[in-house]
């Protein structure tokens, strides 16, 4: 089998198994209930207009939400709701976190294996692309829908820009991404560069820039609003080259703290080099692929730079959180490939080796590192559905809102929307076996102001050493407030072990669980405090103790 047809088949294999594993990855940490925005979003967006003319619903495709225009979110929730007669969240899942393919295609076609670099190099840039740290994004449909969707259009705009004889076909693309996301504008003063550097007629610039001041001009108008108050902190500008470089190597932030920043840093600077190193090529040899290349990661570098001035005011940890990780894999994709096409020198055996190790250890520390935020997240979803429907209580704010919960309950009446039964705690706690625990349980509590002034952050850390974090997938613990017939109900969390202590007690956390109890709205100390375990026999842990009642912990 000649060479090339060997590395082609391994390139292949490994990825049809990898593409494989992580849509399995999806389907198993993927829930069938709405997550922060998709209430506001989708539930709710989908109850206002059902009823409607279909000339109103498509004219509610261009409504603002937010700071942004999420055309391809409203669309999709009505294709979904169309096709089955209600809202299937785990479809939206699954359909989102497939548009990563069309990037990677194109990612693909800016490859050309070499005797130095064969395809199976190429894998590589499939484990930074489709990592398992970004579940943030991943299992969740609106983020998906607009912050993963705007890759596709991008990315397809960029590589139809470049080609003459097709560029035409990059306008229609360009204006959906406008309409995708806040950050699809980004493509517009992308593309008028590219057709400067190929150095394209007049008509074309003319005709780019027009279609740009059109469809910008329309986005703008569609979000005529007051902006909002500290749209831009000044004091955060000194700040921004390191956020900016942040923001393109957060893929690398496996650690938290100061840590993980530096790691982002120093990974975004390697990403802005072989930047510079590609850009200094592409003058000199005028290839259209370098062209692509260094547009993507401009794409990747301007939304950095508009997160690091409307978002830097919660501090770096914001700039490389998990709901923007995935345009640093991108970049750092972009920068592998760029590695391939331009590095000056041969990699020694070991060297090869250690970049195959590098980000394969990434890639698995980044699953393993997420399993208890993925846990957690997934709890909090079921939480927060429970605390909706059957109280009508928003814990995390600072003011009481009558309509909240309104959309489930309507939602459920109509038919719209219903939980399954795996996720209905309600019908869990009715059946559960009670058995007495003999808590050892502390109370601490915290108070503190939020920024934005309308997040709660009062609550007492209810931390109950008998009881350790479920070891099997569909097993679950939160603790429920009970008082007569209301059960207000929140996630649970534990810390990891360290290394030693993994292998020591075969754990991956720590004995114990905690639980943050908001109160911010209403008193709890009349609640009784128990602890909930569901999966296949729901067991339901009663205290007989209210918060008052347990150890309280002052800080120091």
């Amino acid at each position: 089998m000649p060479k090339t047809t060997a590395g082609l088949t391994g390139l292949l294999i490994g990825a049809a198994l990898y593409v494989a594993w992580y849509f399995y990855y999806v389907a198993h940490y993927a829930v069938d209930i709405p997550y922060l925005d998709d209430y506001d979003a989708i539930l709710e967006y989908l109850l206002a207009f059902r009823e409607d003319t279909p000339w109103e619903k498509l004219r509610s495709i261009l409504l603002p939400h937010n700071e942004h225009i999420i055309s391809m979110t409203r669309m999709v929730s009505w294709i979904n709701y169309g096709l089955t007669g209600h809202l299937n969240i785990f479809a939206l899942l699954l359909w989102g976190n497939a548009l990563l393919l069309v990037p990677l295609a194109v990612l693909y076609a800016t490859f050309v294996p070499t005797e130095r670099y064969p395809a199976p190099y190429f894998l590589l840039v499939i484990l930074v692309f489709l990592n398992p740290q970004y579940s943030v994004t991943a299992l969740w449909a609106m983020a998906l829908w607009s912050n993963i969707w705007v890759f596709v259009p991008v990315t397809l705009s960029i590589l139809l820009v470049t080609r003459p004889k097709q560029w035409y076909w990059s306008i229609p693309f360009a204006v959906v991404a406008t309409f995708a996301n806040g950050n699809g504008l980004m493509i517009w003063p992308i593309g008028f560069l590219l057709l400067f550097f190929e150095r394209r007629p007049f008509l074309q610039w003319a005709i780019w820039a027009g279609a740009g001041i059109f469809t910008c001009g329309s986005y703008f108008y569609l979000m005529r609003q007051q902006p909002s108050e500290g749209l831009f902190l000044l004091t955060n500008l000194p700040l921004l080259p390191f956020n900016v470089l942040a923001f393109l190597g957060s893929y690398g932030a496996l650690l938290g703290g100061k840590a993980g920043q530096i790691i982002a840093v120093i990974v975004g600077t390697g990403v802005a080099t072989m930047t510079l190193i590609t850009t200094k090529n592409y003058l000199k040899t005028r290839q259209r692929t370098d062209l692509v290349l260094l547009a993507l990661v401009a794409f990747v570098a301007l939304t950095a730079l508009a997160v690091g001035l409307f978002r830097a005011e919660k501090g770096m940890s914001i700039i490389i959180g998990g709901r923007y990780r995935q345009y640093s894999s991108l970049a750092v994709a972009v920068s592998l490939l760029m590695a391939f096409r331009h590095l000056p020198f041969h990699l020694p055996r070991w060297g090869r080796v250690s970049v195959w190790g590098v980000v394969g250890l990434v890639t698995v520390l980044s699953f393993y590192r997420d399993i208890g935020l993925r846990k957690t997240t997934e709890w909090r979803t079921i939480v927060d559905y429970h605390n909706r429907l059957h109280n009508r209580l928003d814990l995390l704010a600072t003011t009481p809102n009558p309509r909240y919960g309104a959309d489930v309950v309507e939602a459920k009446q109509t038919g719209l929307y219903t939980v399954t039964a795996p996720y209905d705690l309600l019908t869990q706690l009715n059946s559960a076996t009670r058995t007495d625990l003999a808590s050892q349980a502390v109370a601490e509590r915290f108070e503190e102001k939020k920024l934005d002034g309308v997040t709660c952050g009062n609550y007492w850390l209810i931390e109950e050493p008998q009881l350790q974090f479920p070891s099997r997938d569909n097993e679950a613990i939160y603790l429920v407030l009970s008082k007569d017939n209301q059960h207000i109900i929140f996630p649970t969390a534990s810390k990891r072990n360290g290394l030693s202590a993994m292998l020591k007690q075969r754990s991956y956390f720590r004995k114990g669980l905690e639980a943050e109890v908001y109160d911010c709205l209403q008193s709890f100390d009349a609640y009784e405090i128990n602890w909930l375990k569901v999966g296949q026999k729901p067991v339901l842990y009663t205290t007989h103790r209210t918060i008052s009642q347990f150890h309280i912990r002052f800080k120091q």
